[in-house]
This record gives structure tokens, sequence and C-alpha cells, in this order.
């Protein structure tokens, strides 16, 4: 997940080929067209204001993607489940001069029980045999821009060789409208694994066609592929090549009562500040210099 931070739809999006501005649709169908006008996605704008509606909002308000998933192990052409994963990315969208946007971002990160679905207190490598304690990951918060071109401006640290984050152009599939989010980068010390992510957005072309709508109800797929964490016990492990990749879920609500009620428990109990106010917790990304 971005540092600030989805298979056969999304890989047949992917697939297509189609450039990151070209805004060519997928499949306008006649009951698309019925049913809602196209946005004309030659547009920069429209393109843009998609994925604000989509992956934020328009109007400043409180909005969380949230995941859930597996991880897994990746050695030659063979997965094996290692956890599960629950996730709430919290941001704030607002408008910039130039047309684009910046958002204030923190994440919240739960590993749980691949059986139960409980908080994962002890982590066993099934490669490695070693143990350790999975951490409660709490990032941020950090601001990000998201440029009129759909590229995402990091902070320096970020932006090494072979990095990138950005969305590519809306694809119209059916009645639906897909946007991809794809990041790579070597995170930093005390990070200092690399990761890449994608994650696919989807809401309905109708929806989108409704200007009174400053967010828009929206499915997230989640994909990442990453690098060995300390805590997973692989440092100096002999054995093939490897890495974990991840495949999770879930959707970007404007409410916290959206979220599962065990993911609201543990918020509760380590976290209370969060669910107190969100938008307090966010506040000092807008006030910091980058």
């Amino acid at each position: 997940m971005n540092v600030d931070r989805r298979m056969a739809l999304a890989a047949m999006v992917a697939g297509t080929g189609v450039g990151l501005a070209s805004g060519r649709s997928l499949a306008a169908t006649p009951a698309a067209a019925g049913t809602a006008k196209a946005p004309d996605w030659s547009d920069p704008q429209v393109r843009l204001d998609a994925v604000i509606r989509m992956r934020g909002a328009l109007d400043e308000r409180l909005v969380i993607s949230f995941l859930e998933g597996v991880y897994y192990g990746v050695m030659g052409a063979r997965i094996t489940p290692l956890y599960g994963l629950s996730a709430g990315l919290f941001r704030q969208y607002r408008r910039r001069a130039d047309g684009g946007w910046d958002y204030a971002n923190f994440e919240l990160v739960y590993v749980t029980d691949l059986d139960r679905g409980d908080l994962l207190a002890e982590f066993r490598n099934p490669y490695s045999g070693r143990t350790g304690k999975p951490p409660q990951t709490r990032l941020g918060p950090t601001r990000l821009t998201i440029t009129p071109t759909l590229q995402v401006a990091r902070p320096a640290s970020f932006e090494t060789p072979g990095s990138f984050h950005r969305f590519r152009a809306p694809q119209v599939v059916g009645e639906d409208v897909w946007i991809i989010e794809e990041s790579a980068v070597q995170a930093p010390p005390p990070m200092n694994f690399a990761f890449n992510e994608v994650l696919t957005y989807r809401a309905r072309l109708a929806d989108l066609a409704d200007r009174s709508r400053p967010h828009v109800p929206t499915h997230v797929q989640f994909n990442p592929v990453i690098g060995w964490r300390p805590w997973q016990g692989m440092e100096g492990f002999e054995g093939p090549p490897s890495h974990v990749m991840g495949v999770c879920a879930g959707r970007v609500v404007d409410a916290l009562d959206e979220l599962p009620p065990r993911y609201l428990d543990w918020t509760r109990r380590y976290h209370a500040d969060v669910l107190a106010d969100p938008l307090k917790v966010l506040a000092p990304a807008w006030t910091s210099s980058r």
C-alpha cells in the first residue's frame, strides 16, 4: 500500500494495452448508453474527476478505502497462504489551484489469522520455520498530490530509480467504469523493502454521470507484490528467490459505521483517537511542510 496507500476483469482491463491517457472504452454497450450519458473520457479533467469521485470525494469529506484479503508466499510457480489482512486507508481530498488534487492519508492495518480472522499474535513462516510478531501498522498522516495527468507526486525519498505511482485512464466495461492505480517503489528506512501495488476501482457509469454525487459508491481490489519484511523470518533463508503477493478486496466508503464491527473493535481498543475524530488525525498533514 502506498506509504503516505485488485482478478479476471481487472486482468482483462490491464491487458488491453491502452495508454495512461487514451480513455478508450473497452465496451460501450447499448445498455450503458441507455442508462447514462457516457462522460467524454478524452477530456483530462473528466478523467481526473472520475478518479477523485471514486477514490475520494470532491467536498473534503472523510473517505475510507477498506480492504480485506489473504497474503501468499510465492516461490517458483507455487503459492502458499501466509496470513490475512484487514486494512483501512483514511483520506481527505482538497482541490489545488493548478487543477490537481492534494489528499491527506493515513493507514491502519491489522494482520489476521487465516482460519478465524482474529488478530494474529505470532506468525510462523512456512518456508524457514522461523516465527515473528506481526505488527499493527499505522502509517501517516502524509500529504500527496494527484496531478491533472493522473500521476501521484510523492516525497522525494520514495522517488527511487524505476519508481512510479499513476492512474490509468478510466475504462468502460458494460455499465461499469474501471480505473487502475499502479505503484512501484523501494521504501526508505525504517521499512526498507520493495513493494508494487495494483488497485482496481469499479463504479457504476450512471453514478458517475450523476453530478449531484461528490463521492460515488466504489468497489476496490488490491494486489500487492512485495519483498519479505523483517518480522516474516526470511532473512538468511537459502531457498529459491521468492516474494509475497496479496489478493484483497473491499470498498471505498464515507462513514465509519460502514466498516466491519471487528475492525472497529480493534481500532477502538488500540487506536481510539482514530474513531473519535479521524479528520483530526489527518489534520497535521495539511499543516506540515513537504
